[in-house]
């Protein structure tokens, strides 16, 4: 994701689905992605990456090249619970090194 445009409902097929699999409301879910600062990219923007990060996953999860791609071409790292994206030579942030981090900040309790 990177481009903070309007994005409707219709072009996020996946939330309710991850709504039901973690018991959550997805109209909740929609709220959360309207205030929060997503930038969504244009595959063609990370296009010329895609060679390096399908040799890159090629042997773990062929199907994250996107994810890769993307994260070579800005230069910043990823949030996710994905091992994979390690061992592909990303810099990783798990969803509790992002809280530990709000934590410490004193954003959160």
């Amino acid at each position: 994701m990177h481009r903070r445009r309007g994005r409707r409902r219709r072009d996020l097929p996946h939330i309710p689905r991850l709504a039901t699999k973690h018991r959550l409301d997805p109209a909740l879910l929609f709220a959360a992605l309207r205030v929060m600062p997503i930038n969504w990219t244009p595959a063609a923007d990370y296009e010329s990456q895609r060679a390096e990060a399908e040799r890159r996953i090629a042997a773990r999860d062929p199907d994250d090249w996107p994810t890769v791609a993307l994260a070579l071409t800005l230069g910043l790292p990823v949030w996710s619970q994905d091992k994979d994206l390690t061992i592909a030579g990303l810099d990783v942030h798990t969803t509790g090194e992002l809280l530990d981090a709000l934590r410490d900040a004193g954003h959160i309790e």
